[in-house]
């Protein structure tokens, strides 16, 4: 079975942040929506592409990501992840995170990204 457009847009979305601080904000600005919401354990609800780009950390310079498995249903794109945030000089903001997110496409951009993840683990030392 092959990839819907859904899920080669959220996996493109995902690669594309990186390796600069300019290409988050191009991904950003590339593949959410200008009302897009943003829901991350323990922040504030970001609403629209301004908002999002306040959250991330000003240095935030590349998104490694493990996909391990992604699923959808109509316009929802559910992605299970392993993710490495790392500032401009490489140091980690977090390090093996695991994700699970619910992504909403709509017209071909993404409208929703909601991640859920244990806050209390946003740095450790292998991944599993």
């Amino acid at each position: 079975m092959s990839e819907s457009d859904n899920e080669k847009l959220v996996r493109e979305f995902l690669t594309r942040m990186g390796p600069t601080p300019g290409d988050v904000r191009a991904a950003v600005e590339e593949f959410l929506t200008d009302d897009v919401v943003w829901e991350n354990p323990g922040s504030p609800v970001c609403r629209g592409k301004a908002a999002v780009l306040e959250l991330m950390p000003p240095d935030f310079a590349q998104l490694d990501v493990e996909f391990r498995h992604i699923a959808h249903a109509g316009g929802t794109v559910l992605v299970e992840r392993v993710e490495d945030m790392l500032r401009v000089d490489g140091t980690p903001i977090a390090r093996n995170l695991k994700v699970m997110a619910a992504f909403e496409v709509r017209d071909g951009r993404i409208a929703a990204w909601r991640d859920y993840f244990d806050i209390t683990n946003l740095i450790s030392a292998q991944r599993d």
